[in-house]
């Protein structure tokens, strides 16, 4: 995974198309270029990418908070 152009592609992305993912989690494809699957609960999608055959080190999991709210940090690692 590049992570330069991951976050270039991730700030390419069009907002109008992120805000439909609000208060969910997304799991970002390894370019940053889309969201390949998403969920309200950060674990089933985890699962989910891993079931769809995804390498989860390369998979970006992610929050997207509404318009008007804030997140500081966090993540979560998925061991097996």
């Amino acid at each position: 995974m590049d992570l330069q152009q991951f976050q270039r592609n991730r700030q390419a992305f069009p907002p109008e198309e992120l805000a439909k993912y609000a208060d969910k989690y997304v799991a970002w494809s390894p370019d940053g270029k889309s969201i390949l699957a998403a969920d309200e609960d950060e674990l089933e999608l985890a699962h989910a990418i891993q079931a769809a055959g995804y390498n989860t080190a390369e998979i970006l999991i992610a929050f997207v908070p509404a318009e008007d709210e804030v997140l500081l940090g966090g993540g979560l690692e998925v061991i097996e």
